[in-house]
């Protein structure tokens, strides 16, 4: 089989909003049915058409999902997002029918679950359109198909770091009608990349321009992804294994067309995007935070409410992180003390702790290993424990993966992905090993239950229950799920793990303090006028992490405002629910019936959260 990319190719732009608006009328049309029988029915079915009008706005997140186009009965497969000036707006007036058919669902006629549910994807709705009511530029729906970004272009989100992420490790080719998808994708990829710069330059016109460093940061990272030979781009050695893996006929042709089409069209679209940010270099200042953008203070404030369910101001944030910050660090001068490290400050110790040979994996193949046996060590030993602290349990287990090397460089540490829903691709700890002197081994541990149990794997497959909607999970918040994940860094300590292994405890109290340093300076530069310099030297001081781990993280928050404020804003949100439950119930207080109800519902916002368990705790002292 020949040329088989040469398939019929409706423009992007046309069968973006094409297929939006038959979804749009084929909803409304729903909406208007007076059927009785409707009331009968479960969130998850009715939110069905609302699921695929969602992922006709962004089909990639559809492929991150791992959702078929029969499951929703929708063409998505082989579509891009139009990122385009008309693309954001459709794409902002789609989210608000969104909202709209949402809040038109009789709550009466729900089940109490499926109700807490129904309120929790409609708070996120809305805290997603949040900052659309004061800016029109940025992208909504951006990173994992949920946060806003005031940027359409950096070093960490948007269509050049989505699309080779997704299609190299999440894009299923099983048939030919996905592999078919796969090149059709790889053909439209310059379509997707005009939208892209279109946007880029609309948003450059009204003075909104990504800072110097994170455009030197892009640049970097789109050059390395056209510096080999296309048949070796992972575009291209990834599908070939997918073909094999599914012993496809004429996988030899495939593989053939596709290498064609990154060299033809995907080299091409990155040289285009290279271009469009090079002439916008020169008119990039330092400056890191997005007060100085139009509105900036007005969206931050956005931001916060969106990424971190809260209404506090950013100057309370500020300070809180002040108080963590003094806390934990006392916390760390005792342990540190009792092992030997006494002078300094913490920051100087941890500097001193964090170039001990003995805490360090080499940067070699065998380092690299050793670096990854540790971590199924530590997950088989937090495993065994779980039972006594959880009564639901995830089901599937986690896989640990290396971010590959073409995108390890500009990968931000480790991350979580969720598995597919039909269970062919698990929930994933990715990590990146592109420099192992940023992951001390009394890091790693600690590290590995955030990502995987009790933290984001166990919460995500817990959230993943056949009864809730996929939309549950996609439209999670932020700060619950990072305030679990978090939480439960400090739970692997309150299980005994860290008992006998204070050097380990004093990294998991580094990583708690890394949290509270974030809420410092994500304000510090977003509404105080901190620079990046600033930031960075302020978390190196304070932590006593390596400069490439602070100069990583610090140009993070600059992309993503108020995203990094969710993980302290939510654990501490969870430990006083928790505070209040052993209260409460006294003597009942039991410690696994308290975490299923905090998760069983998914990623809840701080405010339905504490709703859920003062429901729970009145009905428990009423019995």
């Amino acid at each position: 089989m020949k040329k088989l990319f040469h398939v019929l190719i409706i423009s992007l732009l046309a069968t973006a909003c094409s297929d939006s608006t038959t979804a749009d009328n084929n909803s409304n049309a729903a909406s208007s049915q007076t059927d009785s029988s409707a009331t009968k029915l479960s969130l998850k079915q009715q939110v069905k058409s609302i699921t695929k009008d969602y992922f006709l706005l962004r089909p990639e997140i559809a492929t991150y999902y791992g959702v078929s186009d029969a499951s929703i009965d929708a063409n998505v497969m082989s579509k891009l997002t139009d990122y385009s000036p008309r693309g954001e707006t459709h794409r902002r007036q789609g989210l608000k029918a969104i909202l709209g058919q949402l809040n038109d669902i009789d709550a009466a006629s729900l089940s109490s679950s499926d109700k807490i549910s129904l309120n929790a994807i409609t708070s996120e709705v809305k805290g997603a359109l949040l900052p659309t009511q004061i800016v029109n530029y940025g992208n909504v729906l951006g990173e994992y198909g949920v946060w806003f970004l005031p940027y359409a272009v950096n070093h960490l989100s948007g269509l050049q770091i989505e699309f080779p992420g997704y299609m190299e490790d999440k894009f299923a080719v099983t048939n030919t009608a996905e592999a078919n998808a796969y090149l059709t994708r790889l053909n439209i990829y310059p379509a997707a990349m005009g939208t892209l710069v279109d946007k880029l330059n609309h948003d450059v016109a009204m003075g909104v321009i990504p800072p110097d460093f994170v455009i030197d940061n892009t640049l970097r990272g789109l050059r390395s992804q056209i510096s080999g030979p296309a048949k070796m781009h992972p575009l291209v050695t990834s599908f070939n294994a997918k073909l094999n893996a599914a012993k496809m006929a004429d996988s030899a042709a495939l593989v053939s067309s596709a290498a064609e089409l990154v060299d033809t069209k995907y080299y091409a679209a990155t040289r285009q995007l290279i271009m469009a940010l090079e002439a916008v270099r020169p008119k990039a200042t330092h400056d890191a935070g997005i007060g100085r953008l139009p509105q900036g203070a007005k969206l931050y404030k956005a931001l916060i409410q969106h990424l971190g369910n809260s209404n506090r101001t950013a100057d309370d944030i500020h300070q809180l992180g002040l108080t963590e910050v003094a806390r934990i660090s006392t916390e760390m001068d005792g342990l540190l003390k009792e092992v030997g490290y006494v002078d300094g400050t913490v920051g100087e110790r941890m500097q001193v702790l964090l170039n001990d040979p003995q805490y360090l994996y080499p940067n070699t193949p065998e380092g690299k290993q050793q670096l990854m046996a540790d971590i199924d060590a530590d997950l088989a030993l937090v495993n065994a424990k779980l039972p006594d602290w959880f009564g639901l349990l995830p089901n599937q287990d986690v896989a640990i993966a290396a971010v590959p090397a073409s995108r390890a460089a500009s990968t931000s540490g480790a991350f979580y992905d969720a598995p597919s829903q039909d269970g062919s691709r698990k929930g994933t700890f990715w990590i990146s090993l592109y420099d192992t002197a940023s992951l001390p081994s009394y890091s790693l541990q600690t590290l590995t239950y955030h990502e995987t149990n009790p933290g984001h794997h166990l919460q995500t497959i817990i959230g993943l229950s056949d009864e809730l909607p996929l939309m549950s999970t996609v439209f999670y918040s932020n700060a619950a799920g990072e305030g679990w994940a978090l939480y439960a860094e400090r739970l692997a300590a309150e299980m005994g793990i860290y008992a006998n292994d204070p050097i380990d405890n004093i990294g998991r109290l580094q990583s708690e303090l890394h949290r509270a340093v974030r809420l410092v300076v994500d304000t510090g530069m977003h509404a105080k006028g901190w620079s990046r310099e600033q930031a960075i030297d302020y978390a190196i001081a304070t932590e006593g992490i390596h400069l490439s781990e602070a100069t990583g993280e610090i140009e993070r928050y600059a992309v993503w405002p108020g995203q990094a404020l969710g993980y302290k804003l939510g654990e501490l949100k969870i430990l006083e629910l928790r505070k209040k439950a052993k209260q409460v119930l006294g003597d009942k207080f039991d410690i696994k019936v308290f975490h299923d109800r905090l998760l069983e519902n998914g990623a809840l916002p701080l405010d339905l959260m504490e709703q859920k368990i003062n429901q729970w705790l009145a009905s428990e002292t009423a019995a």
